[in-house]
């Protein structure tokens, strides 16, 4: 199994459907990291490279 990827920022701006690192352009798988007391950070993840990016979301399960 590879490495997983550094979550990193992303600018939601506009419409979320395209990654970035390699122009994916069916959308992305969500994850939610563990809650750090204010909710949990839901990571976009692409599913073509692997590439994983926060946007500000954050949800309480």
């Amino acid at each position: 199994m590879e490495d997983v990827k550094p979550v990193r920022p992303l600018d939601p701006a506009g419409e979320v459907r395209v990654c970035p690192d390699c122009g994916y352009q069916r959308g992305f798988h969500v994850t939610f990291l563990a809650d750090d007391g204010g909710g949990r950070p839901a990571v976009l993840c692409c599913p073509e490279c692997g590439a994983r990016f926060e946007i500000g979301w954050r949800v309480r399960l």
